[in-house]
């Protein structure tokens, strides 16, 4: 090789060498600029064999050598450079830039690279402007660019700007080269009606609206979870209420909540708990469950009763007849009954208090007895008998509520039967208990307990057998004493022994077929609506002398049920031998459950133990 092709070979490695290093630190604008378009075929070759091409592949070269090129001429065209012509350019400010400039405002009496009067001299760009600010009239203006930097940053970005959300202005810039190119008119604005700018009051609303709409979505689904959780928490005790209290499931849905069963589980005392209580004190199923009794019946010592209206919170009225009115009261957590009468009931109230007390009166289908208590309210006496709460209430309530099914009316006149032989039985012993006779025996005076059983409640006109077989206790037994629509024949026309106890039993008999009527009227499929005793011949609230001409008189009975089930019509039977006109003719209450204990065992309805049946 000779010399000189060597020198010209170092020259074209050395140009290779120093396009590609500027290439690498520089980036590939620098590289397009630095490259000269009558660059030799040598150097293109030599930078295609750096960046991997075949050099024996002359289209690839090609391609590459023309795609620098057009990337060289874009730059170029973009980049302004030192060389460039230079212009006059028109400079103004509003508001006096409103109208043209005239061309005799061009003077050469100016010096160059100065802005003197309203020309500008050395521009590389002209500009003129239009500005819209949020309020307000459009502002115009006329300049030129002499700074490469302030070209590339006014004219090559977008010239027309519209709503901004910082300044919520709108501008629209024009860029020229020539003389006094930005002479004229200005650049135009959108029209107002299409930059209308929305109120800030606007978007805070939405603001708001949207997180008042997330915060109601928050707290809808935390109720709708505070809802699933305590239901689900509700059907467990309800169920376990179900279990524990040996509760008809047909009374209860195990599907649904019921307050009255859960509150009866709580308090029940065969269902095992532990409560707190401040040191002291003591519960309602401590003083039942240890009997801590003044030793003469069911009830609180007498200390404590003389308290016990202190003691008792009043929360509801549950019931209200002649006698006064009925509370559920709430006494250590517990819920209790609270029987308050009239002044000019005492001696009722004094009589039930006294055969309350009486030893061994307490049964599964006797009311329970907690204690009595005279108090004061507003200057009117008032007399507090303290019992066991039942939710159900009695039973005509419950059958007003529903039909029954004949497990259950067999359940419910069985142990209102129960509890009736258990007043009338005498039990001889020092812990004995006299016989005694209710008189008032009706619907609303049996209450109905969670467990489908019922207990008697109401002896405030109750008598005792005395030692020669005399009614005894309280005021002298009259001859018409008791609801009307419940008394027997012999008590209607007043033909009854008062001197014999034994006829105040057979009117209990009496009273308690009527009953057994009502709970056959709801029971089977031919239950029909409730109706009391003598619906279609009495009127609602009937006179004795109307009963008499009923009952006496014509010898009317209440219509028996069409049902034709075995089941059914011995039940008809029975009533009607409880009815019957002549008062000795009536079964006792011991024969009456007899009766009833062989039609339950034909309805599978068995004894658990005294006073109780399951099915």
């Amino acid at each position: 090789m000779s010399r000189k092709n060597f020198i010209n070979f170092s020259k074209i490695g050395a140009t290779s060498r120093r396009l590609l290093r500027r290439k690498k630190l520089e980036g590939w604008s620098s590289f397009c600029e630095s490259i000269s378009p009558d660059i030799s075929f040598t150097v293109w070759k030599q930078i295609g064999d750096v960046l991997g091409l075949n050099s024996e592949d002359g289209s690839l070269l090609h391609s590459t050598r023309v795609q620098l090129l057009d990337e060289q001429a874009k730059i170029r065209k973009m980049m302004v450079r030192k060389d460039d012509p230079r212009y006059k350019c028109y400079q103004c400010e509003s508001p006096n830039c409103t109208e043209a400039p005239e061309d005799d405002l061009t003077k050469d009496s100016h010096s160059d690279n100065k802005n003197t009067g309203q020309v500008c001299y050395n521009a590389l760009y002209c500009i003129k402007s239009s500005v819209r600010e949020s309020v307000g009239a459009p502002q115009y203006s006329r300049g030129c660019i002499a700074d490469p930097d302030a070209y590339n940053m006014i004219c090559r970005a977008n010239r027309t700007q519209g709503l901004r959300k910082r300044d919520a202005a709108q501008m629209n810039v024009s860029c020229c080269s020539g003389d006094f190119c930005n002479a004229g008119d200005f650049p135009e604005l959108p029209p107002v009606a299409d930059a209308v700018i929305e109120p800030v009051s606007l978007s805070i609303w939405k603001l708001w609206a949207t997180v008042i709409a997330s915060a109601l979505t928050i707290s809808a689904l935390a109720a709708m979870a505070i809802f699933v959780l305590r239901r689900n928490h509700r059907l467990r005790v309800s169920r376990a209420a179900l279990h524990k209290l040996g509760v008809d499931s047909n009374f209860f849905n195990s599907n649904m909540y019921n307050q009255h069963l859960t509150t009866a589980y709580y308090e029940d005392p065969s269902v095992c708990g532990v409560k707190a209580v401040a040191a002291g004190d003591s519960t309602l199923r401590e003083y039942l469950e240890c009997s801590v009794t003044s030793g003469s019946g069911s009830g609180l010592p007498l200390m404590v009763q003389r308290t016990l209206a202190k003691q008792v919170t009043l929360q509801e009225c549950v019931g209200k007849g002649r006698y006064g009115e009925v509370w559920r009261g709430v006494w250590y957590a517990d819920s209790v009954a609270v029987k308050i009468s009239f002044s000019r009931e005492e001696a009722a109230w004094r009589r039930e208090t006294e055969l309350y007390s009486t030893v061994m009166l307490r049964h599964d289908n006797i009311l329970a007895y907690i204690g009595s208590d005279m108090t004061s309210k507003n200057g009117c006496t008032q007399l507090w008998l303290i019992t066991h709460y039942h939710p159900l209430g009695s039973l005509y309530d419950h059958l007003n509520r529903t039909a029954l099914t004949r497990q259950q009316m067999l359940r419910l006149c069985l142990s209102a039967v129960n509890g009736l032989l258990h007043l009338h039985t005498e039990i001889h012993g020092t812990q004995g208990k006299p016989a005694i006779a209710h008189r008032d025996i009706k619907s609303k005076n049996i209450l109905v307990r969670v467990n489908g059983e019922c207990c008697i409640a109401d002896l405030g006109l109750a008598v005792t057998r005395g030692a020669q077989g005399e009614p005894c206790g309280g005021a002298p037994p009259a001859h018409r004493q008791g609801t009307r629509r419940y008394m027997s024949p012999e008590v209607l026309d007043e033909s009854i022994n008062l001197r014999s106890f034994d006829a105040f039993r057979a009117c209990d008999v009496y009273a308690l077929a009527l009953v057994l009527w009502e709970a056959c009227r709801r029971t089977g499929r031919c239950a029909r609506d409730y109706r009391p005793p003598y619906h279609e011949l009495a009127p609602s609230d009937p006179s004795c002398e109307d009963m008499r001409k009923i009952v006496c008189v014509e010898g009317a009975r209440p219509v028996p049920s069409d049902d034709d089930h075995p089941t059914m019509v011995a039940m008809m039977k029975l009533m009607k031998e409880c009815w019957h006109q002549n008062p000795s003719v009536r079964l006792p209450a011991l024969r009456i459950k007899k009766t009833l204990m062989k039609l339950a065992e034909n309805e599978h309805v068995d004894m658990d133990r005294e006073g109780d049946v399951s099915v």
